[in-house]
């Protein structure tokens, strides 16, 4: 689908053709482009990077966030590898009609597409914002752990969705249960927007059995993607790049993980000739939710820069 067929831009969600699937977009503000990628599954729509953060950075840009394929309103299949999460990516930003080349925000999991668009797809890329990315380099485990654990985690994930179905987490224990779990996640009491928000998760069996079919690839996911950032030549474009990493982690994390985090961020911010990492202080990897004006302030300020003009 080219732009000139693309629908007038609005508030609305709307469904986009892309490859003959319907992706669900919205697109939000005035001035320059900043498209998100979000964390988890990439359900981008419906808020979950936070309110506050949403409507400060449409006040001041254009905002695309979108469900990838087979998530969340977006039809079709949920795509296996992440090179087609990034190309579903390039063809729908063209799709959309909006100003190209754009400003991409990726999040979490959302950072490694982010971070395939940029390298499969240059030219729609005016600048890089990463917020707490996933690590994309081998996780310092042996393989005959780490699958297993993959493994046990799909299928705790399979068995919570049939506990939503069943209702369990509208009930007050169920509450109590998604109290425990985000605090353990962030390792800090959560907000109520937090709690809100995983809360939606919790209640709803399809993001959950969504989220389970993205687990069962995800260490195809990072080799993948650590393939295509060590490949002979592979770099970003030539744009202003900023890796903001969560100085808090949950305190079960050993500290080789610690490391293996810090030694990725800096392998990412090196793929871009000015390419930094900024520790945003007291922070976790809600950054979104708990700092929003931190991560504003970074976009911002890749708006503004030179490099972007």
């Amino acid at each position: 689908m080219h732009s000139a067929n693309a629908p007038q831009l609005g508030d609305t969600p709307r469904l986009i053709e892309v490859d003959g699937r319907m992706l669900c977009t919205q697109i939000r503000g005035r001035g320059p482009t900043v498209v998100l990628d979000g964390g988890g599954t990439g359900q981008g729509v419906g808020g979950g990077w936070g309110r506050e953060f949403e409507d400060g950075l449409a006040s001041m840009a254009t905002v695309v966030t979108y469900d990838r394929s087979g998530v969340g309103h977006s039809d079709g299949c949920q795509a296996r590898t992440i090179a087609q999460m990034a190309d579903d990516l390039h063809e729908l930003v063209h799709a959309t009609g909006v100003v190209l080349p754009a400003v991409f925000v990726g999040w979490s999991y959302g950072g490694l597409v982010t971070a395939m668009h940029a390298l499969r797809h240059p030219g729609d890329v005016a600048g890089l914002v990463f917020v707490d990315p996933t690590p994309a380099a081998p996780v310092p485990m042996p393989a005959a752990l780490r699958l297993p654990l993959q493994f046990l985690g799909v299928t705790q994930l399979r068995a919570m969705a049939s506990a939503s179905a069943a209702g369990l987490f509208g009930t007050a224990f169920g509450q109590r249960l998604i109290h425990r779990s985000v605090t353990r996640t962030s390792g800090t009491e959560p907000s109520r927007e937090m709690l809100e928000l995983a809360t939606s998760f919790y209640t709803t069996p399809r993001a959950i059995r969504e989220l389970s079919r993205m687990l069962a690839r995800m260490d195809t996911h990072l080799r993948e993607v650590h393939q295509a950032m060590t490949a002979r030549g592979a770099c970003f474009p030539d744009v202003p790049t900023t890796v903001l990493a969560a100085a808090i982690r949950p305190e079960r994390i050993p500290a080789k993980h610690r490391r293996h985090l810090d030694a990725d961020h800096r392998q990412l911010a090196e793929l871009a000739p000015n390419g930094r990492v900024v520790l945003a202080e007291d922070a976790t990897h809600q950054l979104p939710l708990e700092q929003p004006q931190l991560v504003l302030q970074h976009i911002a300020e890749t708006i503004a820069s030179p490099e972007h003009e």
